[in-house]
């Protein structure tokens, strides 16, 4: 196998996929490359910027998006599918939380609902850290029980999107329309 990034990180991704975050180090990835973990370094400058790789492969599904809820949405299910993604993603969201993908396109979303640039920003950073948080919980409860359940994963599911209908309601991006019994009814805009 010829040592590229993209060999690194394919490495990586599969110790990560099979094995989880804990079992993802410089030294096994190198034996299982078959190279010295000097040898990595060329590569991946430490292991920060591998998860940094890590977790912008596991975004990639996460764009293009035509609203903040759509995005929110995928960015949980593309983390939730990695075991341990949430770990990932938030190790990649403390050293660069802004040039992470999903932030920009969510700062976008939300000034086209008419927030202003600092509010966009502010809440785009608060629905990614609220998404991290609640994936965290849930992987963490799975890999404690040594396995997810359905009733409990749908109950997780609720609470996210009341969770994340909260926020978007609170930093006023939600839209709601009042309908002919004078009672609130959300759109599907948020």
């Amino acid at each position: 196998m010829s040592l590229t990034r993209t060999a690194v990180v394919d490495a990586a991704w599969a110790l990560l996929r099979t094995y989880g975050l804990g079992d993802l180090t410089m030294r096994r990835l190198a034996r299982e490359m078959g190279v010295q973990p000097g040898a990595l370094y060329w590569h991946v400058t430490d292991k920060q910027t591998l998860l940094l790789a890590l977790a912008e492969r596991m975004l990639e599904p996460v764009r293009n998006k035509d609203s903040p809820t759509e995005l929110v949405t995928a960015l949980r299910l593309a983390i939730l599918e990695i075991r341990d993604g949430a770990d990932v993603v938030a190790v990649a969201h403390a050293l660069g939380a802004e040039t992470l993908p999903p932030t920009t396109e969510l700062v976008s979303l939300l000034r086209a609902l008419g927030l202003p640039d600092d509010k966009a920003r502010g809440g785009a950073l608060t629905l990614i850290r609220y998404t991290l948080g609640s994936v965290a919980a849930q992987q963490t409860r799975a890999s404690i029980a040594g396995r997810s359940s359905e009733e409990q994963d749908a109950m997780d599911e609720q609470d996210f999107e009341m969770g994340l209908e909260t926020i978007l309601r609170g930093l006023g991006a939600s839209r709601v329309s009042t309908g002919d019994s004078g009672t609130a009814a959300r759109t599907r805009d948020i």
